[in-house]
């Protein structure tokens, strides 16, 4: 009988700070690398890292980034997102305020991306080198929180600073069309989840 073999390991790392009563900045540094062992292949495709999404990069839709610079043809993109890796980095910084009563306020910025050991002919791009740095995915955006005691309710909407699959030189930057249904459309994800990110 055949099984998964592999080894896995997680880093979550966060850091809270109160400049004022119910003001808070909220850092989270996430870091995971899985290796593949003995007779299998690659990592189970449960065990595999995923980057974007509503607890992620929230700029990117949930499993749209990476593996490393690597982009699916537009075809593809337009109905599922399903990018997986090895190796997982990434930072998010948020700034929690009150607004009234229930409702309170975010400011965010997230980066991260996912990457594989060894390249792989199907996924160009995929492999983490010592060029990650100029791999990370970054958003930022703004949210609401219906924090009602035990429960909350969180609405986020960000936009893409830095594209990892652009060429090199082009990665950073956004038109801001905000008028245009188009520009809309490709560059604001709306987030809806219950609980804080982190």
């Amino acid at each position: 009988m055949e099984f998964a073999q592999y080894a896995k390991i997680d880093l979550d790392a966060r850091y809270y700070f109160r400049p004022a009563k119910e003001h808070d900045i909220v850092t989270r540094l996430w870091a995971g690398v899985g290796m593949h062992i003995g007779n299998s292949l690659s990592l189970p495709y449960i065990k595999q890292f995923f980057s974007g999404g509503p607890n992620s990069v929230r700029a990117f839709r949930i499993r749209s980034i990476g593996p490393g610079t690597y982009r699916p043809d537009a075809s593809s993109t337009s109905s599922f997102f399903d990018q997986s890796g090895d190796i997982r980095l990434e930072g998010n910084v948020e700034y929690r305020f009150p607004i009234f009563s229930f409702l309170k306020g975010a400011l965010f910025m997230d980066a991260g991306n996912i990457w594989l050991w060894n390249e792989n002919d199907a996924l160009p791009g995929g492999k983490f080198s010592k060029d990650w740095i100029k791999e990370l995915a970054v958003g930022t955006g703004v949210g609401l929180r219906v924090d009602v005691q035990f429960f909350v309710i969180r609405f986020d909407l960000a936009t893409p600073l830095r594209y990892p699959y652009l060429p090199e030189g082009e990665r950073w930057g956004n038109s801001w069309d905000i008028g245009s249904k188009s520009w809309r459309r490709e560059n604001l994800n709306f987030n809806f989840a219950i609980g804080y990110p982190f």
